[in-house]
């Protein structure tokens, strides 16, 4: 029950929000009247999609994301605008606010669907250079689907990875997504996955994972090339992570990698003897002004974190969540490429 109502509070926070930032924008623009039609637009288009997806669902929630971003750098360019016509003889118009969103969005959108891909080097206690794939934040669900799995696929056939990796929210838990389309991320390699936020959010997603031939490793430890890797979902739980690592059975003495979906809790995974952790989860702020608000929330928001030889990797993540735009962020890719470093262990 206190779920449900933290669940109902938030959702009328969201839709008065909601609402004041379309009402702001529609009505500097002479369009007031299209507030509240705009306004439950959204959520009507979340809650179809999840119980009868189908192409109008579909098509009515991409447009009111893009929609959302739009507002938001209207909002902005408002707000320029008008500081302006504080100085004499600069009248204020929401043209310039308007043709702003409109340059914004495009770019965001283009930088969105271009994944780039990223290679960094990390020294390790392994006996033998490895080649591995990290993604994370695919969202597949709503915005990207069976397409963008494809286009995944290929890039990863590219590269030509001992393994793949995928750090959490591969599902976006927009709309139902089964099994048959996560088969499209094809690859002859081991695939080896933990669990985020959002694939809680898709109810028996582990099915759907393990039926694609995707590996499935949360709470657990397996063995890769001498090197082990261990696993660690999601939880709602804050700062579980040190709770879990307690309770896994691994050899802090061999070389190991933590996937987990949240970057915190480093230090401790640190001390527990992981010498890289992969992480996700914050898209690298995806869009400004936003990634500002996370940067404050996420002191580990993208890139390679090096404490005294031991690493954190956050990616930006390989889709988006929400607007599928970014404008001061990339969707990536990245290849982890482990260089053999002293000490190496040799099973004694």
């Amino acid at each position: 029950m206190r779920r449900e109502f933290q669940v109902l509070i938030f959702i009328l926070i969201f839709s008065s929000g909601y609402y004041l930032l379309n009402f702001t924008v529609l009505e500097s623009l002479g369009m007031g009247i299209l507030s509240l039609p705009l306004t439950f637009l959204l959520p009507a288009a979340i809650i179809s999609e999840r119980v009868y997806p189908s192409f109008i669902s579909r098509a009515a929630y991409v447009v009111s994301m893009i929609w959302v971003g739009m507002a938001v750098y209207i909002l902005i360019g408002l707000g320029v605008t008008f500081a302006a016509s504080l100085v004499p003889g600069i009248p204020f118009s929401p043209i310039p606010a308007a043709a702003l969103s409109i340059i914004m969005v495009s770019y965001g959108l283009l930088k969105g669907w271009n994944i780039e891909v990223r290679t960094v080097r990390i020294p390790f206690p392994c006996s033998d250079e490895l080649r591995l794939v990290q993604l994370s934040d695919l969202h597949v669900g709503t915005v990207r689907s069976s397409g963008f799995l494809r286009r995944v696929s290929s890039l990863i056939s590219e590269i030509e990875p001992d393994a793949v990796l995928i750090t959490g929210d591969l599902l976006d838990g927009s709309r139902p997504v089964g099994a048959s389309t996560l088969s499209e991320l094809k690859v002859e390699v081991p695939v080896f996955f933990v669990s985020g936020n959002h694939d809680t959010y898709s109810g028996d997603f582990r099915s759907a994972v393990e039926g694609a031939g995707i590996m499935c490793i949360d709470q657990r430890v397996v063995d890769f090339r001498g090197v082990q890797v261990a696993g660690v979902g999601y939880s709602m739980e804050r700062h579980s992570l040190s709770a879990i690592l307690d309770i896994m059975e691994f050899d802090p003495k061999r070389p190991l990698i933590l996937l987990h979906h949240l970057p915190v809790d480093w230090d401790y995974a640190r001390e527990r003897g992981v010498d890289l952790q992969l992480s996700g989860h914050t898209h690298g702020g995806q869009f400004y002004p936003f990634n500002l608000l996370v940067g404050m929330m996420f002191p580990f928001i993208r890139g390679l974190y090096d404490d005294s030889g031991r690493f954190l990797y956050v990616s930006q993540g390989t889709g988006t969540w929400g607007p599928p735009i970014r404008i001061g962020s990339s969707s990536e890719v990245t290849v982890i490429e482990l260089i053999p470093s002293n000490p190496v262990f040799d099973g004694d």
